[in-house]
């Protein structure tokens, strides 16, 4: 299908529509997308196989032709991408693996305000799934919610429920091995159904990455035995100490040979010197320089949440309720407006296939010395960090915000 699209980048219809066909060209090889700018109002010249040349005018009349026109299946797993683990994935849609540090860093609230921004990108409920396959807490969740009203898939309770006691009764089985084996099966076999027939699926992860090593299902591990599948990691507020998580809890999964795309940083306050903008700016300078990547490249830093007001879980709105009135409708609008939800989606897709490289592609044994050519001599490094004294650091620190020790 070719599809192009006609209008000003002023025009809000335009943004629109160029966000829907941006998403869906990202997640489909068969669309084919050019932008030309003008100042005339948003046009949309569809042409394919299936059907005539048609042109519609607004987001509204394309969604319906695209439903028509534009159909998915589920790729083959290609060699080598399969799950290490004894229990690999059969179903093989977009996944995405919500962790984080902690609990309550706001995995949960990350996925209601991905599962909306895809709805306001273009995609119908019906391609979308919802699972926390592991969880400590069985107390209703917002996301449950709006899963609920808007008809998406979701499982948001188990099948593993780490329940008071669970942890001791699982040591005390004959065959603790054959025990893990048989939970991370419940949970390949549960994100598998609710996988068929969907393009994006997100698994919420539990707690911190280690949750659930004890019994053989870490965040990892669940992560590894859904494969083909990428990460993003929930991060907290600050600089230093953000950005150190992020590189913990990413080894972790990277130890299982588990894709990080990045992280989503959440709950940053509007001002101070720990505010919204400047973590955003420190922030996305490292990730942009450091060595923080894979096989597939590095890291990304995709966005920033702010703080937001305490969400409630509210049951059953009103199917007529105006959107504002919505509970999630700020922090859906937030996810949009700070959060590169596109990027993380195409990024994702490109990774699903990819391994560039193998894991170690010389061996993991040493290099004998006797084999290693001459190299010339050896210089000293002569590049220094200008550093200035640790006086003016804390006074411009101070004169930012910073608070006293």
């Amino acid at each position: 299908m070719k599809v192009q699209v006609f209008g000003s980048a002023a025009d809000p219809e335009f943004q629109k529509v160029l966000g829907v066909l941006e998403g869906l060209a990202a997640v489909h090889d068969d669309v084919q997308l050019s932008v030309i700018e003008d100042v005339s109002s948003v046009r949309i010249h569809v042409a394919s196989n299936s059907m005539p040349p048609t042109t519609v005018t607004s987001v509204d009349a394309l969604l319906p032709l695209l439903r028509d026109h534009v159909t998915f299946t589920n790729s083959p797993i290609p060699p080598g991408i399969a799950s290490r683990d004894v229990l690999p994935s059969t179903n093989a849609p977009l996944r995405l693996f919500i962790g984080g540090d902690r609990s309550q860093v706001g995995k949960s609230t990350v996925c209601l305000g991905l599962l909306g921004a895809l709805l306001q990108l273009g995609y119908h409920p019906s391609e979308l799934a919802y699972i926390k396959p592991a969880t400590q807490c069985e107390e209703p969740q917002l996301v449950a919610d709006f899963c609920a009203y808007y008809g998406i898939a979701a499982q948001p309770i188990g099948p593993v429920v780490f329940y008071s006691g669970f942890t001791r009764a699982f040591l005390d089985q004959p065959d603790p091995v054959q025990a893990s084996h048989g939970l991370l099966r419940d949970i390949v076999r549960a994100v598998d159904a609710i996988s068929t027939g969907k393009r994006i699926v997100l698994v919420d992860g539990v707690g911190y990455p280690a949750v659930g090593s004890i019994c053989g299902v870490s965040n990892a591990d669940v992560a590894a035995a859904l494969e083909p599948i990428s990460v993003i990691l929930v991060g907290k507020k600050g600089v230093g100490d953000a950005v150190d998580s992020f590189n913990l809890n990413a080894t972790y999964f990277k130890a299982r040979h588990v894709r990080v795309l990045g992280g989503i940083f959440n709950r940053l306050p509007p001002d101070g010197y720990y505010s919204i903008d400047q973590c955003k700016a420190a922030i996305t300078r490292y990730f942009s320089t450091a060595e923080s990547g894979n096989d597939e490249g590095r890291c990304k830093a995709y966005g920033f949440l702010p703080e937001l007001p305490a969400l409630a879980p509210r049951t059953n709105p009103a199917a007529a309720a105006p959107a504002a009135a919505l509970p999630w409708h700020d922090l859906v609008q937030a996810m949009l407006r700070h959060v590169d939800v596109r990027a993380l989606v195409a990024d994702a897709a490109t990774s699903m296939y990819s391994r560039k490289r193998p894991l170690f592609p010389t061996g993991i044994d040493p290099i004998p010395l006797d084999t290693m050519t001459a190299k010339k001599p050896r210089r000293n490094l002569t590049i220094q960090w200008s550093q200035p004294s640790r006086a003016a650091v804390q006074a411009a620190a101070m004169r930012s915000g910073a608070p006293t020790a």
